[in-house]
């Protein structure tokens, strides 16, 4: 036997693939959190939601007499999970006549239409849960502009919900990605200096992913979406350390096998997901 795609693609290759597109185009997925749920053998888990604030306040105590109690009431959302995959092939014939490279971009686009059907999953989970307060148009102009107003009143409503703000990220519709490159409070990622780049610390400290990054407005870092599931003039400002979960029953798994049969690599990309929403108000929906 010749040489086959095997020889010359490795499933680090195909991973790098997944990983790039994942991170750089679809971005409704980043406000989750990551839970490991690989070792649970089950196919839900349960994830405790909050019903209401502490029932009780911290009071003056009279020398001999009890504490009051407070009570806090729960309920659960439970994270079901979904295989999603894809298989990608090589043939010999694309080795052999030197056009791989071709074949690969072929292959990409498969992995980008499987990630991005994984996004739009997550993006029903974000869109169909958000703050009670939104969703926002500060100066309700309905032009479909993201504009810095309405930035300011989403991170008003963050703070008097007493959200986390050092967690706080705003992911749009990319075709409002001119709206912030021509905002005057917007900084490019670029411009922000190595060590946002290299090590994900913004200027006044809070650490970012730096995948995709725009840029950042005042302090909230910015990403944009092209998976078709935004609409233009919508962004949701989201405290990821509260909002949600995406779950991970089964992490992304690269398997390659050959077909002799049809004389070609075969490379599948799995997994098992679910995207959960734990605390709603987190998420403070921008639609302008």
């Amino acid at each position: 036997m010749g040489i086959t795609a095997s020889d010359v693609v490795s499933d680090d290759d195909v991973r790098a693939i997944v990983e790039e597109i994942r991170n750089q185009y679809y971005q409704a997925r980043r406000p989750f959190r990551e839970h490991d749920a690989t070792d649970i053998n089950s196919n839900s888990f349960d994830f405790p939601v909050s019903n209401s604030d502490i029932d009780g306040e911290a009071v003056e105590i009279p020398e001999g007499a009890d504490y009051p109690r407070a009570e806090k009431d729960y309920s659960e959302v439970s994270a079901a999970y979904t295989k999603y995959g894809v298989e990608v092939t090589i043939s010999d014939e694309a080795v052999d006549d030197g056009y791989i490279d071709v074949e690969m971009d072929a292959e990409e686009d498969m992995v980008r239409a499987e990630e991005k059907r994984m996004d739009t999953v997550a993006f029903g989970v974000l869109s169909g849960n958000t703050n009670s307060a939104g969703p926002i148009d500060a100066n309700s102009n309905s032009n479909n502009t993201i504009e810095y107003a309405d930035i300011v009143q989403a991170r008003q409503q963050a703070f008097t919900d007493e959200l986390s703000l050092s967690d706080t990220v705003l992911v749009a519709a990319g075709q409002n990605m001119a709206d912030f490159l021509n905002m005057d409070e917007f900084t490019q990622a670029s411009e922000l200096g190595d060590q946002v780049i290299t090590q994900g610390v913004l200027p006044g400290g809070n650490l970012v992913g730096t995948e995709a990054l725009l840029g950042v407005v005042g302090d909230v870092p910015v990403y944009l979406s092209n998976s078709g599931s935004f609409s233009q003039g919508q962004a949701f400002m989201v405290d990821t350390s509260n909002f949600g979960w995406e779950s991970v029953r089964w992490d992304t798994e690269i398997d390659q096998y050959r077909e002799d049969s049809n004389d070609q690599d075969v490379w599948k990309i799995r997994g098992r997901w679910d995207w959960v929403a734990t605390q709603p108000s987190a998420n403070i929906e921008i639609n302008t």
